[in-house]
């Protein structure tokens, strides 16, 4: 275990270093492609370092995203397989309370020291101004918590699945100055599964090993470059008094070369 929390934290402050000196680019989950024909082949494509991510969050948290390893297929009937691998540092944590704190990392939907997910879409309706698909999220996140006594393990794993209904639409484009708007919206339904043991030692036995909940995203990206993204999540079967029964929002600047 030593040597795996000494090879995360060196590859967590490496991947820090390579984000500040090639800038942040742009990565999430949601994929837009507004291709209303079918495709003449399958595709599958390799990308390394690639992406990164900023994000400020209503717990108080600043923070940066990497995308460190991405594997995409796209098959030849419009459906989108993509598994990624991320890494987050938080640069600045607004509350005292570290629970909160831990909480936030559970609730950002690409947070965690180290973090794969594969998502997916399947077609369901194609035009060639919008298109509608199910969207399927699921992975793990590797969650570094506060301190705690006795030399106890001060990290856990999350495994979470996402299930909605992904909208995917051109708002306007200039041909001439070959510029675009595009938006998309992603309500789901959401699950969360941990240990009964970090449920409890995290969060004072306030969130249920497995816990239920929803979300939304919504987002505007222009030119294929410059994305703006809102993501709000709540679990609803934790303690109706407790610290983590709580609507958490996120806004998530990014930019591609």
């Amino acid at each position: 275990m030593n040597r795996v929390l000494s090879l995360t934290r060196l590859t967590s402050s490496w991947f820090f270093g390579m984000v500040l000196c090639f800038q942040f680019t742009s990565a999430q989950l949601m994929e837009l492609d507004f291709t209303s024909e079918k495709r003449e082949e399958s595709s599958f494509r390799i990308h390394l370092l690639r992406s990164g991510i900023i994000g400020v969050s209503s717990l108080k948290h600043f923070d940066i995203t990497a995308e460190l390893l991405k594997f995409r297929y796209d098959t030849q009937n419009g459906m989108y397989w993509g598994l990624s691998i991320f890494g987050t540092r938080t640069l600045w944590k607004g509350n005292k309370n570290e629970a909160l704190n831990t909480f936030d990392y559970l609730m950002n939907p690409l947070g965690g020291n180290i973090h794969w997910n594969l998502f997916s879409k399947i077609p369901l309706k194609r035009t060639q101004i919008q298109n509608s698909n199910v969207g399927l999220s699921l992975g793990s996140k590797w969650i570094q918590g506060p301190p705690l006594p006795n030399n106890q393990n001060t990290s856990f794993l999350d495994h979470y699945l996402r299930l909605g209904w992904v909208h995917q639409r051109l708002l306007a484009e200039e041909a001439l100055t070959n510029s675009s708007l595009y938006l998309w919206a992603f309500p789901h339904l959401q699950i969360h599964q941990s240990s009964a043991e970090s449920r409890l030692l995290f969060f004072n036995n306030q969130i249920e090993p497995q816990a239920f909940g929803y979300g939304m995203e919504i987002g505007l990206e222009y030119n294929r470059q410059l994305k703006v993204t809102l993501h709000g999540q709540q679990l609803t079967n934790t303690d109706p008094q407790g610290d983590f029964n709580r609507f958490v929002a996120r806004l998530v600047v990014a930019y591609q070369f």
